[in-house]
């Protein structure tokens, strides 16, 4: 017996008897247990595909077992019909079809609408159930028909039968052809079908003639909403198998409450519906059940209600919230491991939610672990910035293998194979991208684009007025040349659909279609897709697959058919759906009553290629030009794909229209997705300086020698970034910089980016002063910078970033940057924490009480174990000497300078703070390429009038003038030491900080570090913020969120309480000093000194002299060393810190015209021009002249008559012919000697 709505099969439908239609390639096995039930495990999507043998008009073809079918039995279960499995992978067993019909499979009866997404019904049947008779205690149907359930979440099909929900944010009418497993307002399950002019509400229903209510098939009592006339047992209904999502097992009525339905707060703005459209036809589009959440691509911008997922009763306000949270849903922490596609280095991604559960996957929401999953507190909060722009959000499908997922394991893994494999291949601005993948023994993890921004249906159905022509003609063409490349490519993707084509999450800030720059759409789901052989072989297909809306007429049929064709057709229904607001093979709106329509099933049509214009027609169904005057040119393009296969035009034809070739004016090609996403074309523009080696045909050899470091093809198109180190491991300043590098390479390729790694030489102060080796400490300043610039020239890198340790290191890596100007950031290496003494009651020490521990013994104020103690504890690891010596002083100015990241000048070497900063830095020169910001754009001249400030600010080392004025005449910016005697007039010394304090950095880093220090300077109007930063903001902004000191620090005093009113750093001239020399006057040794001159032209002797006794406390002595100037050698930190341990602090002074270490301290005049080595009036000195300090007039005169200064300089003169000058660079050969030869007198 037939029911009444397909009683009759037409000659054109028998055409399709005995066709069996296979809508979503899946693959299932078959097994017959004790009991004779059938189990079905099915793969997932994307492994080619099942289904039941259903002809198109509706009858079962007669190979299926009459002895499969049973009547359902209250308390029994009930037996499930085998499947026939039709693939493109060979068979691996025979099958045994039944012949019969199923009475369980769902029938459509709608015809005006796409069905929208529906969660699975085997998960909800899995709850535990109050009934009795023979169902397992656990749930609502027995064991061995739930392991059958495996294809019962909606497959993608177009299918009817459910009561709708209602949407809120939408003002469109709904109808879906999806089964449902709830009733908005009854307490029972309630499932039906719904006949074509059904709508919202029951109310609203033209008519009811041909609703079949489900408790007829489910046992539902009298209360539930829909009653229908009972049907004889053992009719057959008319069936349209679209899909296995129709099935639906037998069971008794479920009592559940009603639950709230979640629904996104997203929305599209109207700016992007046509304005000129007045039309107010109701809204006829529907979802297509299967989306793009089934395979792991976007979260739905609407999720229908779902069966809860555990027992609990459900509140009306609980409502799954679509913020994203910390946690996972369900308080779960997972964390997925995954390889990058391009850098194959490993990736981990947090869950954050779940977003979709298709029958074999689950595709949740997840973050990628880099910086703040693990940041501590110690970390800088001004980095905040640079943590977010490296959180990147994604849908993470997950895959399970084996009987947990439902599949296969062979099939599954030729599946998923076949599908990573196409994903990593393609590369275009309208496809996905595949950005991750990892696999193991129990599941396979696809990491995808995550699109906030919903997908091309909500696009297409957010308002009652269609979309605007512009829109539509941009979309399209988009999706015309990604489709095109993967023909190109011999890639047919086979599953084309609006649920599938995602935009970008903020449409309505475009304004020109015709030239916005970035990919409008993302083309996702190439779970179906497949490669197709080349010329001369046959491109044509067997497989029937795809969603059937959407099918073209020869799949439907059956026939061989060409994928590149069957995917125009799509396209051609994908652009009548954005034109009509719904999909042409569907009956048109309003139709009712007629049987022969009702007969006219979508396979149908579409088999027919039979279908009409509705919104944009006439008052005869044909065109209205007038109507459809803005959108012509995609009536022709509907109108030449919506064809038979051998009268349809390809997509080149198609592509060459002028409507598709003229709609999009972008030079140079699209960029892929959002502004804010990463993509490899932004990744390859960045790539100025390298791809003078990486692309010309004529540099292959280059070519050939980078891809033997193990660079890929997708490499040579990246930016290479140079990581520098002054890594030597015979130094604690800068023995840990190799394990810095290689974490700054790993932000660095998490950025997209080649890090390539190189170091260059360093000289430790600490080890080599007091020696000879001291001469080669400045000099290598200038080797640093010399070999950065060499290698960045030479091997053509396009962004540089340095990791110096000590002293000299962080002048030299700057000057190189200036020379360079390329996109570069320096990344200090950070202070070392305190010793501790325990012959000195705890107390913490460093290098500085190591160098004064000397005197301290010679003078007998400390024993022999006493000094052994100190020495042995001063420098308890790695990281630069810790007070406000040299390094920690020009590390403090070259972050106020705004080239390195905020917080790396305080952060200490061996902190997560650090560590997280080299992560951090990747990004952060990423962006700088991106914006092409350079150092010359940041070392401008207030940066270093801000330098300056924090040096007498914090009572920085003296070296800071020849180091500044040296890296500002690399960017050309010429600096003087007027310039910081001005600066030094103005800015008061506020730092309780070592050499002259008692603080060292890792205290400084314990109250905000120096960005709270820039924060109290910016507050007080004592440096300016405007001057861009290395993060791509200006210095002020950097600060915005770094917190203020805490009230209760003691380490910088407030400005109405300095230490001294002016700055440290005193500029003295006079006739000992012409040129100028540099004091380090603190105000503790006061502001003048007069004696006389003890002359020492070797560090040595001087030292020599102190264990003798010569240096008498009682004398007022001004100590000169000389010959020590940029040509003549070292500078010094062992005779001061001797003076001071023997406690000579404050009865002698020491001038030179060397250097003083930053670890110095006392009253001490250096940098004294002309130096003593090319004849300047130090050289002259002898034992016993008066020598005149007088830092308030500024003033260092040799009270010496100008006579007997004459006669001095004739008999120097001829100490120097005879050879009889102490040695000098001058005299010496090698790197020494050249230095000398071309190095200017400091300042």
């Amino acid at each position: 017996m037939i029911s009444p709505d397909s009683s009759q099969s037409t000659d054109r439908s028998a055409l399709f008897a005995k066709q069996p239609i296979l809508l979503h390639e899946a693959s299932a096995t078959t097994a017959s247990g004790n009991n004779g039930i059938s189990s079905v495990s099915s793969v997932s999507s994307g492994v080619e595909g099942i289904c039941s043998p259903v002809s198109l008009n509706g009858e079962f073809s007669p190979n299926i077992k009459d002895e499969m079918i049973h009547q359902f039995h209250p308390g029994a279960p009930q037996p499930l019909p085998s499947l026939q499995i039709r693939t493109d992978l060979p068979r691996t067993a025979q099958l045994s079809p039944s012949k019969e019909s199923d009475p369980f499979m769902h029938h459509s009866i709608s015809s005006s609408s796409l069905p929208r997404r529906t969660s699975s019904l085997r998960g909800f049947l899995e709850r535990p159930s109050s009934g009795g008779g023979s169902l397992s205690p656990a749930s609502l149907l027995s064991s061995p028909q739930l392991m059958a359930m495996g294809d019962i979440t909606p497959l993608p099909s177009p299918i009817g039968g459910v009561s709708p929900w209602k949407i809120p944010r939408r003002n469109s009418q709904s109808l879906s052809r999806t089964p449902s497993l709830l009733s908005r307002n009854g307490s029972s399950l309630s499932l039906r079908l719904s006949d074509s002019s059904q709508v919202l509400g029951p109310s609203e229903c033209r008519s009811r003639s041909k609703q079949r209510g489900m408790a007829e098939m489910l046992g539902a009592d009298k209360h539930s909403e829909t009653p229908s006339k009972p049907r004889p047992d053992g009719a057959p209904k008319h069936a349209r198998n679209r899909s296995l999502s129709e099935y639906v097992p037998p069971t008794k009525a479920i009592p559940i409450k009603p639950r709230p339905i979640a629904v996104s707060g997203s929305g599209v703005s109207q700016g992007i519906f046509s304005s000129s459209s007045t039309d107010s036809k109701s809204n006829n589009l529907h979802r297509e059940q299967h989306l793009a959440v089934h395979r792991g691509i976007a979260i739905p911008a609407i999720r229908p209600p779902t069966p809860p997922r555990s027992s609990r009763s459900t509140s009306d306000g609980d409502v799954e919230p679509v913020i994203l949270s910390p946690q996972s849903m369900d308080g779960s922490d997972e964390i997925y491991s995954v390889r990058s596609i391009r850098s194959q280095q490993p990736r981990k991604y947090r869950k954050l939610r779940e977003l979709g559960q298709g029958t074999f996957s689950q595709v949740c929401l997840a973050v990628r672990m880099e910086l703040q999953d693990d940041m501590d507190t110690g970390y800088s909060s001004s980095l905040q910035g640079v943590n977010a722009a490296t959180q990147k959000l994604v849908a993470v499908k997950v895959i399970e293998h084996g009987p947990a997922g439902g599949a296969d394991e062979e099939r599954l893994e030729v599946s998923l194979k076949r599908e990573v494999d196409i994903l990593k291949s393609v590369n275009h601005p309208s496809l996905v991208q595949l950005k991750a993948f990892g696999s193991d023994e129990k599941r396979a993890l696809l990491v995808l684009d995550y699109c906030p921004g919903g997908d091309l249906f909500d696009v297409a159905t957010s308002g009652p007025r269609p979309m605007s022509p512009e829109l539509i003609r941009r979309i399209f063409s988009e999706l015309v040349a990604a489709v095109r490349y993967l023909h190109a490519n011999f890639i047919v993707h086979r599953d084309i659909k609006l649920e599938i084509t995602l935009p970008p999450a903020a449409m309505e800030e475009i304004t020109d279609w015709r030239t916005y720059d970035r990919a409008v759409v993302t083309l996702t789901d190439l779970g179906l897709s497949r490669r197709i052989p080349q010329p001369p072989e046959s491109p044509l297909l067997q497989t029937r697959c795809g969603s059937e809306d959407y099918a073209a007429p020869e799949i439907l049929m059956g026939q061989p058919y060409d994928g590149r064709s069957t995917d125009g057709w799509a396209l051609g229904v994908l652009l009548y759906a954005m034109m009509e607001n719904r999909l042409p093979f569907d009956a048109l709106p309003g139709t009712r009553g007629d049987p022969a329509k009702l007969r006219a099933r979508t396979p149908h049509r579409i088999a027919r290629c039979e279908w009409s214009w509705y919104r944009y027609a006439d008052n005869d169904g044909e065109w209205d030009p007038q109507k459809g005057k803005d959108l012509e040119g995609a009536r022709e393009c509907v109108e030449g794909l919506l064809k038979r296969n051998t009268k349809r035009k390809s997509l080149d034809e198609i592509a060459s229209l002028e409507w598709v070739a003229k709609a999009i004016d972008v030079p140079g090609g699209l960029k892929r997705g959002d502004k804010e996403a990463s993509s490899s074309e932004d990744d390859n523009a960045l790539n100025k300086v390298s791809r003078h080696v990486t692309q010309p045909i004529s540099q292959g050899a280059s070519q050939a020698m980078l891809y033997a470091t193990g660079l890929t093809e997708e490499d040579m198109n990246k930016a290479q970034v140079g990581i520098s180190s002054v890594w030597y491991s015979g130094n604690p300043c800068n023995m840990h910089l190799l394990d810095l590098n290689h974490r700054v390479k790993q932000g660095v390729e998490q950025a997209g980016l080649i890090g390539m790694q190189f170091n260059t030489v360093g000289v430790s102060d600490a080890i080599s002063m007091g020696t000879k080796g001291m001469r080669y400490s400045l000099q290598s300043r200038d080797l640093i910078a010399d070999s950065i610039e060499t290698v960045m020239g030479g091997q053509w890198y396009d962004a540089n970033i340095s990791i110096p340790g000590c002293d000299k290191n962080m002048p030299g890596v700057l000057m190189a940057m200036g020379r360079v100007n390329r996109p570069s950031i320096m990344l200090y290496g950070g202070t070392i924490k305190p010793g501790c003494a325990a012959t000195q009651n705890n107390a913490e020490i460093d290098i500085v009480s190591a160098f004064q521990a000397y005197g301290q013994f010679l003078s007998g104020d400390i024993t022999e174990p006493q000094r052994f103690d100190i020495i042995r504890n001063a420098c308890p690891g790695g990281g630069a000497c810790g007070g406000m010596y040299t390094a920690n002083t020009m590390a403090t100015a070259i972050e106020t300078i705004g080239m390195t990241l905020p917080g790396s000048s305080s952060n200490p070497a061996e902190s997560r703070a650090k560590d997280l900063e080299c992560l951090a830095v990747g990004g952060a020169i990423k962006k700088l390429l991106k914006e092409d910001i350079r150092p010359r754009d940041i070392m401008t001249r207030q940066a270093f009038e801000n330098a300056m400030v924090v040096v007498n600010i914090t009572g920085g080392s003296t070296n800071a003038v020849l180091h500044l004025i040296a890296i500002a005449d690399s960017v050309g910016i010429k600096l003087d030491i007027e310039d910081f005697q001005s600066v030094s007039d103005r800015i008061p010394f506020l730092a309780d900080l070592k050499p002259s304090g008692k603080y060292v950095m890792a205290d400084m880093h314990k109250i905000g570090g120096t960005p709270a220090l820039l924060k109290f300077l910016l507050k007080e109007g004592l440096i300016d913020g405007s001057g861009m930063t290395v993060t791509g903001e200006t210095l002020a902004k950097n600060l915005e969120k770094v917190p203020d000191f805490p009230e209760d620090q003691k380490i910088i005093r407030p400005l109405s309480n300095p230490i001294k009113e002016t700055g440290h750093i005193q500029i003295l001239k006079g006739s000992l000093a012409p040129g100028g020399s540099v004091g380090k006057i603190t105000g503790k040794e006061g502001t003048s000194f007069t004696g006389k001159a003890r002359v020492f032209d070797d560090e040595d002797d001087f030292i020599a002299a102190l264990e003798r006794g010569e240096i008498k406390k009682e004398d007022k002595t001004v100590v000169v060393i000389r010959y020590t100037g940029p040509k003549g050698g070292p500078e010094m930190l062992k005779p001061s810190s001797a003076l001071m341990g023997y406690g000579l602090g404050q009865s002698v002074a020491l001038i030179t015209d060397g250097r003083f270490s930053g670890g110095s301290h006392g009253f001490l005049i250096g940098h004294i021009v002309p130096e003593a080595a090319v004849g300047g009036p130090i050289g002259l000195v002898k034992d016993g002249d008066v020598i005149v300090i007088d830092a308030e007039k500024r003033v260092l005169d040799l009270e010496v008559d100008q006579e007997t200064l004459a006669e001095r300089r004739k008999q120097w003169e001829a100490d120097k012919e005879a050879g009889k000058l102490p040695p000098t660079g001058l005299t010496m050969r090698g790197t020494l000697g050249k230095y000398a030869r071309y190095v200017i007198s400091a300042p």
